[in-house]
């Protein structure tokens, strides 16, 4: 447990640090073209590729963006931790309702934990309720674990699962085009038929390990509960 706060601290003095230094513009005009952030809310940039040239603007650096279909450019100044795109103005609009749309996205559960032996389970979910996904992401954000600040949820402590048994679950979607992804920063676990929330593994000094776990209460708990049993079935292989 020191051990994750400790890492959890270095993770924010070094993003503190980081955007101390830098003064992040919501616009900037690179060749002309008037480019502006906060098209994609709070999803996160993957599999992009950025140009080897830098455009100077008011004192930042941006690159090009990979993005088939809209003029995108990246905020590039040295030391940056986190990829902050902007979007042509005149695109701006249309990128914006292109992300906001939740039909434009495909839905995942990752079945296991992280191993360097052996990678996740990946399943695709088709036909999921984008409310009760967003009900979910909204409960975890309340009742997550908090390193620099206590939050007042009940949690319960159990030995560590086998993951064979009673695997890690995340849920998650990615957009269609490859480029965003929701937070993977949330897991669970099904145990007894009801949906827990991971608030943190306690690794007890060496002297036992538990994982500490938060409910997800009433119909929503319930929902992904039988929508990962119908994911295990759909998905089983015959012997």
């Amino acid at each position: 447990m020191v051990k994750r706060t400790g890492l959890l601290l270095c993770i924010l003095l070094c993003l503190i640090s980081c955007y101390s230094r830098f003064k992040i513009p919501e616009t900037v005009i690179i060749d002309g073209v008037l480019y502006r952030n906060g098209f994609y809310s709070d999803l996160y940039p993957i599999n992009f590729i950025y140009g080897n040239q830098y455009y100077e603007a008011d004192g930042n650096k941006f690159r090009r963006a990979n993005h088939v279909t809209f003029d995108l450019v990246k905020f590039s100044n040295d030391g940056t931790v986190l990829d902050i795109l902007y979007c042509a103005e005149s695109q701006w609009e249309q990128a914006f309702n292109y992300y906001l749309n939740r039909d434009n996205f495909n839905y995942y559960c990752r079945v296991g934990r992280l191993r360097i032996d052996r990678d996740p389970v990946i399943i695709t979910i088709s036909g999921i309720d984008h409310n009760k996904f967003d009900e979910l992401i909204s409960f975890a954000d309340g009742n997550a674990y908090k390193p620099f600040g206590r939050n007042n949820v009940n949690t319960i402590r159990l030995p560590f699962p086998d993951d064979n048994e009673t695997p890690e679950l995340s849920f998650y979607f990615e957009s269609k085009d490859g480029y965003f992804t929701s937070t993977k920063a949330y897991n669970y676990y099904i145990i007894d038929e009801k949906l827990y929330l991971l608030y943190f593994y306690d690794y007890g000094h060496g002297e036992y390990e538990e994982i500490v776990l938060v409910h997800v209460p009433g119909d929503l708990g319930q929902y992904f509960v039988q929508e990962f049993l119908h994911l295990m079935v759909e998905n089983a292989t015959p012997g």
